[in-house]
């Protein structure tokens, strides 16, 4: 009864029912508020059309400001120096764990003398072997992550390498 009653109060008004819809709606997006096809403030047409412009010789690349900016920025040495120090803390922490990965293990010459697992304990004996396959996991990350930093960085270098040749390479063509 309740149910034909508000069907037929739904029938009889049916302007509510779109404004229902209409509060309802999806909320705007910001890509929504402009046409994909607005066109661009003219400079930036003209920045675009000149940065695009295809190369006719040496002075004419030189001649172009995003030529000299990407040539004489030290964006390549930040980032080498960067990852450098990344490569120096890692290291240091993966000296630690080493260093504590031979203590566990009874291998270290300044802490041989104690004994710090009962191997006597079955107990005890598990967490030794729980902590022994953390910090050997562990080690194994920390030398990961040293081999990608360093490859990362030696890409770097290599890449400041081919700038600065063929920043030369320029400056010889265009005298």
């Amino acid at each position: 009864m309740n149910s034909n009653a508000s069907s037929e109060a739904a029938a009889s008004h049916p302007e509510e029912k779109v404004e229902k819809t209409e509060e309802h709606s999806p909320r705007q997006r910001i890509w929504y508020k402009s046409a994909p096809h607005a066109s661009l403030p003219r400079d930036t047409e003209d920045i675009i059309s000149e940065a695009t412009r295809p190369l006719v010789d040496i002075p004419d690349a030189l001649s172009r400001p995003h030529v000299q900016t990407s040539l004489n920025n030290n964006l390549l040495e930040i980032m080498a120096w960067n990852l450098m120090e990344s490569l120096t803390a890692e290291n240091e922490y993966n000296q630690h764990i080493r260093r504590f990965l031979n203590i566990i293990l009874g291998d270290d010459p300044d802490t041989a003398h104690l004994e710090l697992f009962d191997t006597q304990d079955m107990q005890e004996s598990a967490y030794h072997d729980q902590l022994l396959q953390l910090v050997q996991e562990s080690l194994s990350r920390s030398d990961e992550f040293l081999y990608r930093v360093t490859k990362s960085r030696d890409r770097v270098v290599y890449a400041m390498e081919q700038k600065v040749q063929l920043k030369r390479q320029l400056d010889k063509a265009s005298k």
